[in-house]
């Protein structure tokens, strides 16, 4: 996997090392000057992650910033030329985590603070996910090839769309949230935060869907930390797990259902069966 040969000629690129294979491909590279980093990416509406990016810059994250104006190929994708961030994510554990929590807290006051407020084109909210119809379809087709995986996601959707439908969600907090708020995407020189990465899935939903990648269904401490920063609601605490569930769920639809294998998100909805 390497670097398009135009896209390097046109960026006057030396293409370096291969960072990263998930999505497009993430590579390193120079021009003469500072670290870059090269990125093609295939999601829907690049644009609004990177206004996204901009405005939390704006209120001091150390988040990727262009180089260049995004190039598009003809094969759906998107490249984009990143000033690299210095820093290194911090080690796993306990303390990692509550930590974590607590920037995320913080991360949502400054994107609250910024007037965040638009919708992104391919995201619904936790209950229209599992509300929809053609999921049901797809998961009953789904199940035709991989009956286990099938009737196990089938039963989760039915519980998790039973309790959306139950329970209203108005006067929930909600705002612009990063999506993969993980350890791998914060980088820190030391103790300063020094890059906040991936903003693929950022969207504008209930502010606990954050918590479906960095609390995964068992890094409790996350949830703590964040609760030091702004108290949850015995609300919210009950919504973490369905909006966690519905997460699973997400995009699903776009994926043939006669070649997938659902492993992953059979695991983590395993976490929280009960």
């Amino acid at each position: 996997m390497n670097i398009d040969a135009d896209v390097c000629r046109r960026w006057r690129l030396e293409p370096g090392p291969l960072m990263g294979d998930r999505g497009g491909g993430t590579w390193a590279a120079t021009r003469g000057g500072p670290d870059l980093v090269v990125k093609r990416v295939t999601y829907r509406d690049v644009a609004y992650t990177l206004r996204v990016a901009a405005a939390l810059r704006e209120q001091g994250w150390p988040t990727p910033e262009l180089v260049e104006e995004p190039l598009v190929d003809g094969d759906g994708g998107t490249w984009l030329l990143l000033h690299r961030l210095p820093g290194v994510p911090r080690p796993r554990g306990a303390g990692e985590q509550r930590a974590r929590g607590r920037l995320l807290a913080e991360f949502h006051e400054s994107a609250a603070a910024s007037g965040l407020d638009e919708r992104r084109d391919g995201f619904a909210g936790p209950a229209e996910v599992v509300g929809d119809p053609a999921l049901d379809r797809w998961l009953r087709e789904f199940e035709r090839f991989r009956p286990e995986q099938g009737r196990f996601l089938r039963e989760c959707r039915d519980v998790t769309a039973e309790w959306f439908a139950g329970n209203s969600l108005d006067g929930v907090p909600c705002g612009v949230i990063h999506g993969d708020f993980a350890t791998w995407n914060l980088l820190f020189v030391g103790e300063r935060l020094s890059g906040l990465l991936d903003f693929e899935a950022t969207h504008w939903s209930v502010l606990v869907a954050d918590f479906a990648l960095s609390w995964r269904g068992y890094q409790d401490e996350v949830v703590r930390g964040y609760a030091e920063v702004r108290p949850l609601s015995e609300f919210e605490r009950r919504l973490i797990v369905p909006v966690f569930r519905a997460w699973l769920f997400l995009g699903l639809t776009e994926l043939p259902a006669d070649g997938v294998d659902l492993e992953w998100q059979v695991r983590k909805l395993g976490l929280v069966r009960g």
